[in-house]
């Protein structure tokens, strides 16, 4: 989880869910152009080894759930997604693509726009109305994955429980509500992790009992989208595309998912985590810098120079 999927747990906990979405009235199909891709560079971890993109992503594939990660608001790391799932896509025609941004209830929403059913028009305003971050960053992966003809799943927890349990506790839910998250819910056990979402937290200045709640909130965000990969894996590899918080020292969904008996899950993110783009060069030394650890917080890195 990222401070903006805790900002907006916190938005919601305090003023309660989301509308609910309405369809924009039907319209031409429009035309988001997308950013020009920068030049990219690709470091394995843990020895910080530069590679070549094809060695990159033929590493990534001994893993049966992949996880790349992104900063919400910076196109450049959607356009990095995007070629991740044409490069995954080029080795396994079959894979599945998850998607955070979509709950698991509005699985139909997204089917109706990849089968044509459903304008883009359509589904970019409900897009936008829903998870927030505009459509025009996330459009050059659904163009990969429809052209390819991939199949998309949602993997999130229907909002309102999040909210829920944001607000008065997992024990506050109703039988029928507890049965649409996964029977176990578990806080992650990586010390490490579990220090970042405290201090994520912190900063909400939430009493203990809030506190407490939030990361339970937090749990169930994460549960959810491990046990629907791992569920997914069961049958395809699994390429999911979630906020970068989601999955750092390969905790959270990747956690999730091995727990649920995924063998192997892997973990790419896009590089500078803040999307603040600096030099190759200076991109590679703060990656490889002992005293920032980041090389630990995934198995692989997608350097975006400016």
């Amino acid at each position: 989880m990222n401070s903006s999927t805790l900002a907006v747990l916190s938005a919601l906990a305090a003023f309660g869910p989301a509308p609910v979405p309405v369809a924009a009235p039907p319209s031409a199909p429009i035309a988001l152009a997308a950013p020009q891709a920068p030049g990219r560079d690709y470091v394995l971890a843990p020895a910080g080894r530069e590679v070549p993109r094809d060695a990159f992503y033929d590493a990534l594939m001994s893993a049966r759930v992949i996880c790349v990660g992104e900063k919400h608001d910076e196109a450049s790391q959607h356009l990095a997604q995007a070629e991740a799932v044409a490069q995954v896509a080029e080795r396994d025609p079959v894979v599945v693509v998850g998607l955070e941004m979509v709950s698991q209830d509005q699985q139909p929403i997204l089917d109706g726009f990849l089968s044509g059913r459903t304008s883009e028009t359509e589904f970019a305003a409900w897009w936008n109305k829903t998870w927030g971050f505009d459509y025009s960053m996330y459009k050059p992966i659904f163009d990969v994955a429809r052209a390819r003809r991939l199949r998309m799943v949602g993997l999130n927890a229907p909002i309102g429980l999040v909210v829920a349990v944001a607000r008065h506790g997992l024990s506050s839910l109703t039988p029928a509500e507890r049965a649409q998250l996964p029977a176990s819910i578990a806080e992650s056990s990586d010390a490490r992790y579990r220090g970042y979402v405290q201090s994520e937290l912190v900063g909400h200045h939430l009493p203990p009992d809030a506190l407490a709640r939030m990361i339970e909130a937090q749990s169930v965000w994460n549960e959810t989208m491990g046990a629907k990969a791992a569920e997914l894996a069961a049958s395809s590899r699994v390429l999911v595309l979630a906020g970068q918080g989601h999955m750092l020292w390969g905790a959270g969904i990747p956690e999730s998912a091995r727990r649920r008996g995924v063998a192997a899950a892997a973990v790419a993110l896009p590089y500078p985590l803040d999307g603040a783009a600096k030099s190759s060069a200076e991109e590679l030394a703060r990656l490889r810098d002992p005293k920032t650890d980041d090389l630990a917080l995934a198995d692989g890195f997608i350097l975006i120079p400016r």
